[in-house]
């Protein structure tokens, strides 16, 4: 009491004003350091959030270019069934076996328009034959997860049937559940003509082979046995002169023999005729005749490719032509082009005849192209609506370019 009665009245004042402002700093120190440990937070808060949204802005870029990625995966699966020439048609698993999906292919191959046969049962499109096939394959896709393509006859919208190799899959969901089941079936009229011609062609040469296998034992065995076989009983007359009625007899046997060698000599003749006549065979074996007669004078085998139906849709006029034509062009090439390999193809597409011949020889002129036979080769093209042209071939020779509307083309 005795120190503080010594201070005086001002000097406690100013104590007490150093002690709230020392207490004063002290807070607003403390509020400063709360300040800056808030300001960190805020701003370790807002360094997270700008990591999190980087973050999810990577994935939403992601994720977009993903989702582009499929859905331009997915135009192209559509655009692949849309541009199809096959019929390709997918059908629900359930037993009525409903279509779902109907691409133009199928429309075009079957004549139903989508919006109509989309809903109906496949049965419409099969036939009894084609309905035990299809359901034989729903069975192997069940019991063991696939199925061989096959073989069948399929129903058109006007009641015709059209041959087709069929193909069925099954469809699932990403779990692996069956939720249908894509069916693809491709038009193989055209395959099985064209097979069909094939074995015709091959029965033929076979045919043919027997023909000329007949004909050569004919003339090497028959005919040399019967000849010999006169001779012998013309040497006997001399035996038995002194007995007319039986060298009578003899002579008749030997008239019988030479008639009868005559005979087979007109078969045999008849056999070579069938094979190498102008008229024998159907139009791929008449080029093949032509190409292997032009070998001998062009002193090499020009190589031959046919495609088409050359058998049943070129007519005959216009097979006449094209092997007349073929056999000035090969002409051409071996006496002018002095050519030492030629190609030759024979194109039929349905609705025009082409032939090409190329060679490795001296080369055309452009400016004799309506000279000589090049003329005739383009008057046989002008008359029947068709067209012909000489163009180089590279390194050297020409090519000759012969092409012709089939009868029906521009229905």
């Amino acid at each position: 009491m005795g120190e503080l009665s010594d201070l005086r009245p001002g000097d406690a004042a100013s104590a007490d004003a150093a002690e709230v402002a020392a207490t004063v700093d002290t807070a607003a120190a403390a509020d400063a350091e709360a300040a800056a440990d808030a300001a960190a937070d805020a701003a370790e808060l807002v360094a997270e959030l700008r990591q999190e949204l980087e973050d999810t802005n990577r994935g939403l870029i992601a994720l977009h270019t993903e989702l582009e990625a499929a859905q331009r995966a997915a135009a192209r699966l559509a655009a692949i069934v849309t541009s199809s020439d096959d019929a390709i048609l997918s059908v629900d698993p359930v037993p009525e076996h409903r279509i779902q999906t109907w691409n133009p292919g199928a429309g075009r191959l079957f004549g139903h328009p989508e919006r109509e046969i989309v809903g109906s049962p496949v049965d419409t499109l099969l036939s009894d034959a084609a309905r035990a096939a299809f359901r034989t394959a729903l069975e192997e896709i069940r019991a063991h997860g696939h199925a061989e393509p096959h073989q069948t006859r399929w129903l058109r919208a006007d009641g015709t049937e059209v041959d087709v190799a069929v193909t069925v899959s099954a469809m699932r969901d990403a779990d692996g559940a069956l939720i249908g089941f894509s069916t693809v079936a491709r038009d193989i009229t055209q395959q099985l003509a064209a097979q069909a011609e094939l074995a015709a062609a091959r029965t033929e040469r076979e045919v043919q082979g027997d023909r000329d296998r007949i004909a050569r034992d004919m003339h090497d065995l028959v005919i040399q046995r019967l000849f010999a076989g006169a001779l012998t009983l013309q040497s006997a007359l001399n035996r038995v002169g002194d007995r007319p009625q039986v060298a009578d007899r003899v002579q008749r046997v030997v008239d019988d023999l030479d008639d009868t060698i005559k005979v087979i000599r007109s078969t045999i003749y008849a056999l070579r005729e069938q094979r190498q006549g102008p008229g024998g065979g159907g139009l791929r074996a008449r080029v093949v005749a032509v190409t292997d007669r032009a070998a001998e004078i062009l002193g090499c085998t020009p190589a031959l490719r046919m495609t088409g139906l050359l058998d049943t849709e070129v007519p005959a006029e216009h097979a006449e032509h094209l092997l007349a034509v073929l056999g000035e062009a090969l002409s051409n090439a071996a006496k002018h082009a002095h050519a030492t390999a030629v190609d030759i193809t024979v194109e039929v597409t349905g609705t025009s005849l082409r032939l090409r011949v190329s060679d490795n020889g001296r080369g055309i002129d452009p400016a004799v192209t309506r000279r000589s036979g090049l003329a005739n080769l383009r008057s046989r093209a002008e008359e029947l609506g068709g067209t012909f042209t000489v163009a180089a071939n590279h390194p050297a020779g020409a090519v000759l370019d012969w092409s012709i509307p089939l009868p029906g083309a521009g229905a």
